[in-house]
Formats: C-alpha cells, structure tokens, sequence
C-alpha cells in the first residue's frame, strides 16, 4: 500500500462483467467509510475480448487517477489471459486472486528465474456460476463469485456492504447473485506463496 491506498487490477474478458464488478466493489468501499474510484481498460469490445478494469482505494476524497501500474491484488477472471500480463508490476508479496480448479499451478509451471513472490488465492468461480444458474448461453457470469472473494481476501468490505451494492446495481437473478456472492466469499481459500519470474 502507498499512502494508504489500496489497488486492484482486475484481468477477464468481454461478457464475465469485469467493469460491472469493479463499479460495485468500488461502491462497497465507499459504503464501507472510505474512497474508491473504478475505471477500466477496452481492447475490441466484444465477447471474450480481454478487458482490464481498475480499482483505488483511499482513506482521502483526493488521489491519483492514473491507470494502475503496481497493484496491490491482481484478480483474475479468466486464467486464459497471457501469463505476462497478469504478474506486470504485481507489488513483491501482492496477492492473486485465481479463478481456477485445482489443477491451478499448471497455468504457471515455466522455467522461474528473476522469482518473485505472491500470495495466491484459488475460487472455483466458474462452477460457483453455473451452479447459481449465472450464465449467458454457455458463457459463465463469475463476476458476483469473484466479488466475494474480494472481499474475503482483502478484508475491505464485508458482505453486507457488497450485497447493498449488488442489490443497486444488477437487477437480473439478484438472489443468485447475491448467492454466488456469499459462495466466493466462503470458498476462496489461499494456496500458496507462487515464486514466478516477472
């Protein structure tokens, strides 16, 4: 953390609802007592199309609003996005938040040198999804899942202040998605400090 902010860099692609996540995460905080500020990135704005979304955190009304470059938590929705780009300034002992099943070590398994090292956090967010029925054809809505595990990992908000935020801004499948909300929160779980090379 740097003068008491907190910051977030959220990799997925186009339809998890990323952006959306990161507005309610954003909301969570303020509700919480503190500052947030949410922003994202577009490459072609379409389905499946890598998306990168931001998140600030602030004891103070004033802070930076550049893009993030050396965040604190670095969320993945989808573990199929270049392995480079994920760990890009990741802070030495950050956290990685992962969706992804238990075979989760194999997305990095390459030769290490230069190693750094990261807290990682494992949720099946995926699974959590279709089961709550949060799905758009076959492509799975993680989005409310991952928002939990946020908020366990990070300690920022609790869920009442995300379910409050949830219930402003999604108005489809609310209780499901206050459900996979409460599910993320409880299943993610931390598996290892992951030694990579940046």
């Amino acid at each position: 953390m740097r003068r008491g902010i907190t910051e977030f860099r959220l990799h997925g692609r186009g339809g998890q609802g990323i952006v959306v996540a990161a507005s309610i995460f954003a909301e969570a905080v303020f509700l919480s007592g503190k500052y947030a500020r949410a922003f994202s990135l577009f490459g072609a704005e379409r389905r499946g199309a890598p998306v990168t979304a931001f998140i600030r955190i602030s004891p103070e009304r004033l802070m930076p609003r550049s893009r993030i470059y050396h965040p604190d938590y670095v969320v993945v929705f989808d573990a199929t996005i270049s392995r480079q780009t994920l760990f890009s300034g990741l802070q030495e002992e950050g956290n990685l938040i992962i969706n992804a099943g238990e075979d989760w070590r194999k997305l990095f398994e390459k030769n290490r040198t230069n190693l750094c090292q990261y807290k990682v956090f494992q949720i099946e967010a995926k699974e959590i999804a279709l089961k709550n029925n949060l799905a758009i054809g076959s492509f799975p809505m993680v989005n409310t899942v991952m928002l939990g595990a946020m908020a366990k990992v990070s300690g920022l908000v609790n869920l009442e202040h995300l379910t409050a935020s949830i219930k402003k801004r999604v108005s489809v499948s609310l209780d499901a998605n206050i459900n996979a909300t409460t599910e993320g929160f409880a299943s993610v779980k931390e598996v290892a400090y992951l030694a990579v090379d940046r």
